[in-house]
């Protein structure tokens, strides 16, 4: 820890109030005005202070600073003390029942509502228990919960303790005493005052997650009669909101790591080692990450974090510093994680393993061992593809003797299963399951998943077990690092390696995914109907690298009277200045909503950094709302909404952000220095500008309607969405013919057009199903995502309303984003949900959202193809029923589906990597960081 901690302590220490309940602010207001503080706010101060106060805690007040000496930020003083200590008080368990005079007297708020929900939390108790060690070099090692019956789950670093790898799955490592394995109890008791225990004995180490997954191990608990009340805790299945109050449940240490042990001995009692609960707040929530405030120490690591009000896990808690942040894996990643785990235990005991090798002409016989584990394995030569090989025929196998590996049921040493040229999906997804059985010890594999076999980096139309691991190898090179080829069949089921996607890394099963949910609590407004009408003025069509800033540099700039803006993200430093100067005069206001986030590109700004120039420049002439998102906002996940009102009576709508990458100040069309880089560097987008008071101040009225509704939601804040690192040193030539890039003068004119004006969660599916309907022809379609595996019902009619044209023999062509790892996924998904992959090509750098219809019509906007973006988030678009317009989009699809060629992944990249939770952390050379759930397709 650093001088500088102490600034991110203050930081946190205002986070931590601004998430506390009101009630609880004021227990801090009330101490920090009282004129007698209590004696432990003196020494925990005194503490602090020399802990993070650097060297201006150990000056006298009065000491002169010689010139140009940095003697660091002024001390922490009480209000920090004093927010830890009130906002997040740690109490007793006495009982199984939480000790609700156990805390300072001081946090009266915090009594009060446990008490109030003292049922949800005490119901729980005899369900979390120590993790207890022999013959080891601990007493101790965790906290662990009953997540599914017979079964607890903790952190993986807590049962690397005691576990490690083995054959086919795990086992306990030997002890201190090399004669004996280490032993591990849960102690569901171990209370203060308490000397009885409650101890159950773990039998099995059932599945400890790769280094590269999520911090989550499941163990099996003896058979044992359970304590009435001892149930399984209920994972949560909403996303967390953020500031929901929590609690920590578990057993914190006396850990040597705190930075400071007399500081620690204050925040706990000097009381370690028992179960003790600890309260605070969720700062930052969604599905992939948790962040909260509760105070831990080491022997947290496996607390079920949980919500006071209903007793359910929001996640579990793994790591930690001190005043600085807490980290918990979500309940979706843990249900996921569960299933993985619930699979492992379904092989029956006491099979048999047999390992056999044909001779060389194939005849099946040869040497054979057989010893007893929970499964049979049969290792063979493939002697097909060998005589295959050898009379002339395809060479499709690698190098090397191929591996076939079967996980059967018992008999006596029953055949392999030959090689199945076509599996059925029913045949893979069992095939699936016996390879995570058989492969669970290998922490080079990162996955193992249903999908396609790929050949030369093109999609096959056999299907095969996916293999997800690190780094693809060659044999000699696996050999080099000790390790042995991964198999070439399971159960005759053909398997093919790939690098890992993001959604490997966070521990998604492609079969056993959590059923999804989405919402939204929005109220369509029947007063601002979104009607078909002509459209009559000027317009300005256009795309993006193309045009993008020189048309909206222009739009801005003419600005007299007002600007109404609705974004998803705003950091480009030239739109900053553009909306600066747009509004620079006394009488020009503007009003916005903005979804805040953090910084994904270097050199722009943070959405707050953005609104605060603003702020700064036009006090009171700036109307200004967090989007409202989230569990308990408006819309379900983002609102994605891409547009600007000027004057009341001119409109600009767009599929891109007013980013860096979606609004680079370039203009390659004018300057022959941006020619040969601007499609290279920045996404396509397709934007339009309409000069029609009606539609216009359509938009507006929603837009301002939009910032209201806001203002009422205290939701709405900054959310910290979890990054992931992808790779960005994709060469060009692998996904774009190497040719002089064509930029596209903006189309313009003055005349009346057929306009359908959409908005989301309002009318998208109503509008667009009938409009792919409609196609007679052809559809052209090109969008960032097209997601075909996480679908809705009601974006499960749109998929299933383009998949019917094209198998009715329409030219049915489809554009997606190319994330690079992430490539694979969507392709086999795609084709899984019957889509022709000849069709479908990939990307780089494509952001637009459309779909152009017979040459007649074009629908343009901000709509991601997923269930959220075309029914639960904020977004916009536009359909033209106009030729002219269609035929301009269309020339410019067609000369992306030229330059990009057929969709092939590239298996030589390395794999992503997830990006450290909180603050802002810039990725490694070679990639680029991109918010996860756009990874994901989400």
């Amino acid at each position: 820890m650093t001088v500088e901690d102490s600034q991110r302590v203050r930081q946190v220490a205002e986070q931590v109030a601004a998430a506390s309940s009101p009630d609880v602010r004021a227990d801090i207001e009330a101490l920090m005005s009282s004129a007698q503080k209590p004696g432990w706010l003196g020494e925990a101060g005194r503490a602090m202070n020399v802990r993070y106060g650097g060297v201006r805690a150990l000056m006298n007040r009065d000491q002169p600073v010689e010139e140009g000496v940095d003697i660091g930020p002024p001390p922490v003083g009480d209000l920090e003390t004093i927010v830890f200590a009130v906002g997040t008080p740690v109490f007793l368990v006495r009982n199984n029942a939480v000790d609700i005079d156990s805390a300072r007297e001081e946090a009266k708020a915090w009594r009060r509502f446990l008490t109030d929900n003292a049922t949800n939390l005490d119901r729980a108790m005899v369900s979390i228990g120590r993790v207890d060690v022999t013959n080891a070099d601990r007493d101790y090692a965790g906290t662990a919960w009953v997540i599914d019956d017979g079964l607890v789950v903790t952190n993986r670093h807590v049962a690397n303790l005691f576990a490690e790898a083995s054959g086919t799955g795990f086992k306990f490592k030997i002890g201190f005493d090399a004669r004996r394995e280490i032993g591990v109890n849960i102690d569901f008791l171990e209370e203060f005052g308490n000397a009885a225990s409650d101890e159950v004995k773990i039998e099995r180490v059932v599945w400890v997650a790769p280094e590269t997954g999520p911090d989550v191990a499941f163990l099996k608990l003896a058979p044992k009669s359970s304590p009435v009340g001892r149930l399984k805790l209920d994972l949560a299945s909403e996303v967390p909101v953020r500031n929901l109050p929590v609690a920590a449940i578990g057993y914190p240490a006396s850990d040597s790591r705190f930075s400071d042990q007399r500081l620690a001995e204050k925040i706990f009692g000097g009381v370690f080692t028992k179960k003790r609960l600890a309260v605070g707040n969720l700062l930052a929530a969604d599905e992939n990450r948790v962040t909260h405030s509760c105070s831990t120490l080491g022997g947290n690591s496996g607390s079920p974090l949980l919500d006071i009000g209903t007793g359910r896990v929001m996640g579990l808690h793994y790591s930690g510093t001190e005043f600085i942040e807490n980290d918990a894996v979500p309940a979706a990643v843990l249900r996921r994680c569960l299933q993985r785990a619930q699979g492992l235990l379904q092989p029956p005991p006491n099979e048999e393993i047999t390992v056999s090798e044909g001779d060389k002409s194939g005849s099946g016989s040869g040497g054979k061992v057989t010893f007893t584990v929970p499964l049979k394995i049969t290792v063979e030569l493939d002697t097909a593809a060998l005589q295959s090989s050898l009379a002339g025929g395809p060479a499709t196998a690698p190098s090397g003797p191929t591996i076939v590996m079967s996980a059967t049921g018992s008999g006596p040493n029953p055949p392999s299963p030959s090689p199945i040229s076509m599996p059925t999906k029913e045949q893979v997804f069992a095939a699936v399951r016996s390879a995570r059985s058989l492969l669970a010890n290998r922490d080079d594999v990162v996955a193992i998943k249903p999908g396609y076999r790929f050949e030369n980096g093109e999609i096959t139309d056999q299907r095969a077990v996916v293999i997800a691991v690190n780094r693809k190898l060659e044999l000699g090179a696996l050999e080099s690092r000790g390790r042995t080829k991964l198999p070439d069949y399971i159960d005759g089921v053909r398997t093919d390696v790939t690098v890992a996607s993001a959604q490997d890394l966070f521990g998604i099963d492609m079969d056993e995914a959590a059923k999804p949910s989405w919402h939204t609590n929005y109220k369509k407004r029947d007063d601002l109907p979104l009607t078909r009408r002509p459209v009559n003025g000027k317009f300005v069509i256009h795309t993006g690298p193309d045009a993008s800033w020189p048309q909206l540099g222009l739009f801005l700039a003419k600005t007299r009277k007002s600007l109404v803006v609705a974004m998803y993200d705003f950091g480009a430093t030239n739109v900053a200045n553009g909306v600066l100067d747009a509004v620079k005069g006394q009488a020009e206001t503007i009003s916005m909503v903005l979804q805040m986030g953090g910084k994904v590109h270097d050199g722009d700004l943070t959405d707050a950094e953005a609104v605060g120039q603003i702020r700064d420049a036009k006090g009171s002439k700036f109307d200004f709302a967090p989007a409202s998102v989230g569990r308990n906002g408006i819309f379900d996940s983002a609102y994605h909404i891409k547009v600007a009102v000027r004057d009341h009576n001119a409109m600009w709508l767009s599929s891109g952000n007013w980013q860096s990458s979606n609004q680079p100040n370039v203009a390659p069309l004018t300057n022959k220095d941006d020619e040969a880089s601007a499609l290279r560097l920045y996404n396509r987008e397709w934007h339009a500008i309409l000069e029609d008071a009606g539609l216009s101040k359509l938009y507006e009225d929603h837009i301002l309607r939009d910032l209201e509704e806001a203002k009422t939601v205290t939701e709405a804040g900054i959310v910290s969405e979890q990054l992931v690192f992808l790779p960005a040193n994709v060469a060009m030539d692998t996904l774009e013919a190497p040719q002089k890039p064509r930029y596209f003068q903006p189309l313009t004119g003055e005349r009346t057009i057929d306009v359908q004006p959409i908005l989301t969660p309002d009318n998208y599916i109503d509008v667009v199903l009938p409009f792919i309907q409609s196609a007679k022809s052809r559809i052209y379609f090109q969008n960032q995502s097209f997601n075909t595996r996480t679908v809705g019902d009601n974006y499960r009619r749109l998929l299933d309303a383009l998949l019917e044209k094209q198998k009715g023999g329409l030219d049915v062509r489809i554009i997606f984003r190319s994330f690079g790892s992430e490539d694979r996924d969507v392709i086999s998904n795609a084709k899984d949900y019957g889509f022709d992959t000849n069709k479908i090509r990939k990307q780089k750098n494509c952001h637009t959202k459309g779909i152009i219809i017979d040459s007649e019509a074009v629908l343009m906007g901000s709509h991601n193809w997923t269930t959220a973006g075309t029914g639960f988030n904020r977004d916009a678009s536009l359909i033209f029923y106009d030729a002219e317009i269609a035929k301009f989009y269309e020339e410019i699809f067609l000369y992306d589906w030229n330059r990009i060629g057929p969709a092939k992944i590239d298996e030589n990249l390395p794999p992503p990597v997830l990006a450290p939770s909180g603050g802002e952390t810039a990725p490694p050379s070679g990639y680029i960081a991109v918010p996860l759930s756009i990874a994901l397709g989400r």
